[in-house]
């Protein structure tokens, strides 16, 4: 899931989630970042595929090559038809270890276009050496047809460019190695068979693509409800507990820092109490709509904690950078000027934030959070309307309050 903030409104509830379109007759997400989520998430999937489809081939090959060297021992035939079994045995295996090295999609797809292209060339070299197997074009055509659309893990659209090329090579090699024996109804009917298989390829790969990328979409919309406040519309705890296990584990590989803000609307049950649950929730709205606009980058995360509790996660910002956070967050409360009339602190709304900063990340996440939890009450304890700032090094904090 990514990681980017959702507005909320403060006068109205969070729209309702759509799910992600897919086109048409190209079968792809129609919105280009999803689209390469989903190929991103088949890859693992897509590249074990291909991997099978070259084990199979190394071992058609290999029994190919057998009979073949079975029929030049007994003369049967000659040793050039030893060469496109052999050749696909190497290239087979070559592929093998090539696919395994892949690690982007692209490329697996550009890999498996390369690996029909020697497909076709190996197999049609192969009945080219025998022509007592002419009757076996058009099965041999239609049956790589449909490896091609449903087989490779390729696009649709690179399915057909891969199969509109095999469509017109196969036929000109068969007519060229041929020549005027080749019976004219045979051509016909291999030609029928080839637009047959053609279309009958293309819907179905079209229909299995539409398909998973619908369920991708869905899914992606579920996570999505499941980890949005309902109230707010902005990430809640689920999201969080994932962004900051992931975000820590990234910043350590990194060597960067990361910084958690905890933030506490100030006796926010004497607001309910003074005001009605239903103001109550107006004002989470806007404090949660102040938070994402105050935070400003993409990739922080603003989300609700539980109740009147807001978190805010800060990845790759070290200690000076959180506080100018948390300083502009308190500075963009006051200009809001939410009336809180039983607030003891005035007559305006209030937080209080516990900053915490992690410079050594070779200890657990929770770490981070269990110090930016203790901070916030360091704050509320000082008198609230103010934020604490702590560093978390070798897991032994430091902390010191500062008033807003």
């Amino acid at each position: 899931m990514d990681t980017r903030a959702f507005s909320a409104s403060s006068e109205a509830p969070p729209p309702e989630l759509q799910p992600v379109a897919v086109t048409r007759w190209t079968a792809q997400l129609a919105d280009p970042e999803v689209e390469h989520d989903y190929r991103q998430h088949r890859f693992p999937e897509d590249r074990r595929r291909a991997m099978l489809l070259m084990g199979i081939a190394t071992a058609i090959n290999s029994l190919n090559f057998l009979v073949e060297f079975y029929a030049v021992s007994r003369g049967a035939s000659t040793t050039a038809a030893l060469i496109p079994p052999f050749s696909g045995v190497l290239l087979a295996i070559m592929g093998l270890v090539i696919v395994y090295q892949l690690r982007s999609p692209g490329m697996l797809e550009a890999g498996m276009t390369a690996t029909a292209a020697v497909a076709t060339v190996s197999r049609l070299g192969v009945v080219s050496l025998h022509p007592g197997l002419t009757y076996m074009w058009p099965t041999l055509m239609v049956g790589l047809m449909f490896v091609i659309y449903l087989y490779l893990p390729v696009r649709v659209v690179t399915a057909v460019a891969v199969a509109v090329a095999f469509s017109i090579v196969t036929p000109t090699w068969w007519v060229w190695s041929l020549g005027s024996t080749l019976p004219s109804d045979q051509l016909y009917r291999g030609l029928v068979w080839l637009l047959f298989a053609n279309a009958l390829g293309f819907v179905a790969a079209n229909s299995l693509q539409r398909s998973q990328r619908k369920e991708f979409a869905q899914s992606l919309v579920l996570q999505q409800l499941l980890s949005t406040d309902a109230l707010t519309g902005i990430p809640n705890r689920r999201r969080f507990d994932d962004a900051l296990a992931r975000e820590w584990r990234r910043c350590a590989r990194a060597r960067a820092p990361i910084s958690l803000l905890m933030i506490d609307i100030d006796h926010f049950k004497a607001y309910n109490d003074d005001c009605g649950h239903q103001r109550g929730d107006e004002c989470l709205r806007r404090v949660a709509q102040l938070l994402v606009d105050g935070v400003g980058r993409p990739g922080d995360l603003v989300a609700r904690y539980g109740g009147e509790e807001f978190v805010c996660l800060l990845p790759e910002v070290g200690q000076a950078g959180a506080r100018a956070v948390a300083t502009r967050l308190i500075a963009s409360l006051h200009r809001a000027a939410i009336p809180h009339p039983a607030s003891p602190l005035g007559s305006r709304l209030t937080v209080s934030i516990g900053v915490a900063t992690a410079d050594d990340l070779s200890g657990p996440e929770t770490a981070l959070f269990a110090l930016a939890d203790k901070l916030l009450y360091a704050a509320k304890n000082a008198g609230r309307n103010q934020f604490a700032v702590g560093e978390l090094k070798n897991r032994r904090p430091a902390a010191r309050a500062r008033a807003a």
